[in-house]
């Protein structure tokens, strides 16, 4: 989250009134959401002008003027993946601004309730079963996350994070009391190191391999550590915004591809396709969603770092990019690479909106088009954001 981004939300927020009660009982302890006591209208329109404030001069006055931030069509249990940290005889998240105290949750609005009270039951069945969980302050211990993800169709994926290789006869057991409690797969995943994240080398899994999820009528595979978009309905927005502007492209360049969305569903009326991933897992589950799509014939797929790709990339008259970067953005080699030789339009989507601003403060040769957010995570400071950019003369 950036603090940037946050401090002009509170400050827009200022006036706004207060609601003197929320859904979850665990607000304001907890840290997965921050304004359950404000209106969801007045956080979108607090949103909106923290963006604006963040862009400044640099969003033209025509595009600020129809500047808009789309509401969330689900301010509650929206969110397709969350990661419950297990320490210390705690299931939950972080308490706000304490790393290492864990409120342990009774409840979550984030998910919905029934699936949060499935994945709660199956702490406890672990802990019934004497595994021990994790020491987030001294990093000792067995079990460190449940991570559940779900799709459209509330079909979910569970995936048990543990420190060590052990209590496997706890551990199966666990994963069938899983089953039974209606998940479609289940996976063990190894993080042995001190670094808090919420990934893994995979021991095994039980159940289906994947998990699909549903977007804009595609059907996409997701593994237990691929990145996929954490509000799909909300991406569903963002993808009918983009549409118009890539329409009428020869060649769909959708560069941070990952499990290869953007080019399957924006590329269904563009010709070819060049899909770019770096993350191996995420290459293997983009080919196999393009196969599994029926565009096979018309999309090329390149395993890469971005930075070295488009060091001496053939950019074809009729080409359009689309960049959905991780939180880090594209960072200045490859906005300098764009800027010198890219192509006439770009479609820029960020989940930070700072290392956006940033990055096409790089882009000297592109002028802003269009702009619009979109609010896809309600009740945080989170907030997506969409430019388009044009070119505007070549060396």
């Amino acid at each position: 989250m950036s603090k940037r981004l946050e401090k002009g939300i509170t400050a827009a927020l200022k006036a706004a009134p207060h609601l003197d009660h929320w859904p979850c009982q665990h607000f304001p302890i907890c840290g997965g959401c921050a304004l359950q006591d404000r209106v969801y209208a007045d956080q979108v329109a607090a949103k909106r002008q923290s963006l604006l404030g963040l862009w400044g001069e640099q969003l033209p006055a025509s595009v600020a003027a129809e500047y808009v931030v789309m509401p969330s069509s689900e301010p509650f249990n929206y969110r397709l993946r969350m990661d419950y940290v297990c320490s210390d005889d705690r299931f939950g998240l972080r308490q706000r601004k304490r790393f290492y105290s864990v409120v342990d949750l009774q409840e979550c609005h984030l998910i919905p309730p029934p699936l949060f009270a499935k994945v709660r039951a199956v702490y406890q069945y672990l802990r019934d079963l004497n595994v021990p969980d994790y020491n987030v302050y001294h990093n000792t211990g067995f079990l460190r996350y449940l991570v559940v993800r779900r799709n459209v169709r509330d079909e979910w994926m569970l995936t048990f994070i543990t420190a060590e290789h052990d209590y496997l006869d706890a551990m199966a057991q666990s994963a069938q009391f899983a089953l039974d409690e209606g998940a479609t797969s289940v996976w063990w995943l190894h993080n042995p190191r001190h670094a808090d994240i919420s990934f893994g080398a995979a021991f095994g899994h039980w159940g289906a391999e994947y998990l699909s999820q549903y977007i804009a009528g595609a059907q996409l595979l997701m593994g237990p550590n691929t990145f996929f978009q954490n509000n799909p309905r909300g991406f569903e927005q963002i993808l009918d915004y983009c549409a118009p502007f890539v329409a009428g492209a020869t060649r769909l360049v959708d560069l941070y591809a990952g499990v290869g969305t953007i080019g399957i569903v924006l590329g269904r009326s563009i010709e070819c396709v060049l899909a770019a991933e770096l993350v191996e897992e995420s290459v293997d589950l983009l080919r196999a969603n393009v196969e599994l799509n029926g565009v096979m014939d018309k999309t090329e797929i390149i395993g890469a770092d971005i930075a070295e790709l488009v060091r001496d990339f053939a950019w074809q008259a009729g080409d359009i990019a689309v960049l959905d970067p991780p939180r880090a953005g594209l960072l200045p080699p490859v906005c300098r690479r764009l800027d010198r030789h890219g192509p006439q339009r770009i479609v820029y989507i960020s989940c930070n909106p700072i290392t956006q601003v940033a990055d096409v403060a790089l882009l000297t040769q592109y002028r802003i088009v269009a702009a619009r957010g979109f609010d896809l995570f309600g009740q945080t400071y989170h907030a997506e954001n969409v430019v388009v950019l044009e070119r505007v003369s070549d060396e």
